[in-house]
Parts: structure tokens; C-alpha cells; sequence
């Protein structure tokens, strides 16, 4: 059983969670070229912006991105409506055409 007991894991990357890797990447260049570039200041800066912004990302994202950007989309309205079977294989004959032949 010893082959088995890592199949239900995420991948790690050391201690840290392989699916934030690159958006934390991506959160440290943006806050990187915002803070220290455009607006000229220290690395002290640079770094808390960076962290509170891959610290937001963690706790959106923790349980999967699923969970909470998927209560963002509205769920679909479901309704029955009684319509007229049509089939698909009689698709280029009219109306007419079908009760004439029947």
C-alpha cells in the first residue's frame, strides 16, 4: 500500500502548494514593477505589497479556485416547457410535407 498513499495529495513544490507557484510568481512581478518601478519605492514596500497580495490570493484559492470564483457565476435557471418532438433526420422537410405523408 505504500505506492498508493500519495495519490490523493496536491503536488508541493517543498512546503509550498504547486498550483500557486505561478500565480505567486506573477503577483511578485506585478507588485515588483508597480511599487519599485513606477512609483520609486524601497524593497520594504515591494515586499509587502508582494505578500499581501499572494497572502489574498492563498486565502481566495485555499480550497481550490473553485470554491470561491465558482459563487461568482450564477447558477442556470432550470424550467420545463412542453414543446413539439421534431425530429433530427426529418430536419429539411416542412410541416406540411410530414402530415401529407403520414
Amino acid at each position: 500500500m505504500a505506492t498508493y498513499r500519495n495519490l490523493d495529495k496536491a503536488p508541493r513544490i517543498f512546503f509550498l502548494p504547486g498550483d500557486q507557484i505561478f500565480p505567486w510568481i506573477i503577483i511578485s512581478a506585478v507588485s515588483y514593477f508597480l511599487v519599485r518601478k513606477v512609483l520609486g519605492l524601497s524593497w520594504v514596500w515591494v515586499l509587502t505589497v508582494s505578500g499581501w497580495g499572494i497572502g489574498t490570493w492563498w486565502v481566495l484559492t485555499w480550497r481550490g479556485m473553485h470554491y470561491f470564483f465558482g459563487r461568482l457565476i450564477s447558477v442556470p435557471h432550470w424550467s420545463r416547457a412542453i414543446v413539439e418532438y421534431k425530429s433530427i433526420l426529418n430536419h429539411g422537410q416542412s410541416w406540411s410535407q410530414k402530415s401529407h405523408h403520414s
